[in-house]
């Protein structure tokens, strides 16, 4: 461990960092799908099969169309996953130019704004800036896919956002393509599909020079050492796990720091025997100082300390 720690230290990754990469490990269920359409990464080509995986999504299609959906096994297999989870924030990394957009993306869309714009706004200038630039790369442009890149008819990233709250853009699929695909799997709930789905075109070159993909040195510094490609959009999607929830952590009180409770889901609720941090404070002390940071966020709004007696709280804290 200590030889560990002290290679992330010389990586630029000191105790603080650790601690919250540490948390977000623990904390977030992260799922990552390397190379979606393997077949085409394999042949070099956009396509699988002759047929483009980034418009075989239920979006924004009309009905007559509704076998020209789910007819890759990239479309089936990331329609899989988004029917196992509740995500709320993901980044789909394609590359042919460099930009960070999100939704809308749709030409049912192309003069309007999404109901979150100003969210997505924030979070795409969010990961702007962590990026940085490096040797002649220039920062991210960010706005909406209409915008920036184009709009298409059965894309990923609207789908993922609005496939569940706005069902009159979405079909049931009925493709004919390997066997079929049951049209159930594109009937969905009110919650299945609604998260920030935000797409990274990551660099202009699909295969861009060795010498430009960056290094580990100064990983987590924006315009470090070793920025490139590879480390500024590791970056962005550290930043994309820490957005999914806000967190509270109390660092110390009466100026002794007390170390992270990363430990998730903890279950509370036999008091008898529960193992809660504890602080003896002599009883003559007047007042403590409590220290604490809020992450998972941009902006605090407010902060604020509630304290009581553990057996006067009611069981909902638990």
């Amino acid at each position: 461990a200590i030889l560990c720690r002290r290679d992330l230290d010389e990586r630029g990754i000191g105790e603080s960092h650790r601690r919250w990469l540490a948390r977000l490990v623990s904390t977030r269920r992260i799922v990552i799908m390397p190379t979606a359409n393997a077949l085409g990464y394999y042949q070099n080509k956009r396509e699988e099969g002759g047929i483009d995986p980034n418009r075989d999504f239920p979006f924004d299609i009309e009905e007559k169309d509704k076998d020209k959906c789910m007819q890759t096994i990239a479309g089936r297999s990331i329609n899989e996953l988004f029917r196992e989870h509740l995500f709320q924030l993901s980044i789909t990394f394609h590359a042919g130019m460099e930009a960070i957009t999100y939704e809308w993306g749709a030409p049912t869309y192309l003069k309007y704004m999404s109901p979150d714009d100003e969210a997505q706004s924030q979070i795409a200038l969010g990961y702007k800036r962590l990026a940085g630039n490096f040797d002649g790369t220039p920062d991210y442009k960010t706005g909406t896919m209409n915008d920036i890149v184009y709009y298409v008819r059965g894309g990923m990233e609207d789908w993922a956002y609005g496939g569940s709250w706005d069902p009159d853009r979405v079909v049931q699929c009925t493709p004919n393509t390997f066997g079929g695909y049951p049209p159930e799997k594109t009937t969905y709930n009110d919650s299945t599909l609604r998260m920030f789905n935000v797409l990274v075109e990551a660099s202009d070159h699909k295969t861009p020079p060795a010498t430009k993909t960056g290094t580990t040195e100064q990983l987590l510094i924006t315009n470090g050492a070793g920025n490139g490609h590879i480390s500024r959009n590791l970056r962005i999607a550290l930043m994309a796990i820490e957005l999914v929830q806000p967190y509270v952590s109390i660092l110390g009180a009466g100026g002794v720091a007390l170390e992270d409770d990363i430990v998730p889901s903890k279950d509370r609720s036999n008091r008898s025997c529960m193992q809660n941090k504890a602080m003896l404070i002599p009883s003559n002390k007047k007042e403590i100082e409590i220290e604490w940071t809020v992450g998972g966020g941009f902006t605090v709004d407010e902060t604020r300390i509630i304290h009581g007696r553990w057996e006067d709280m009611p069981p909902s804290i638990d």
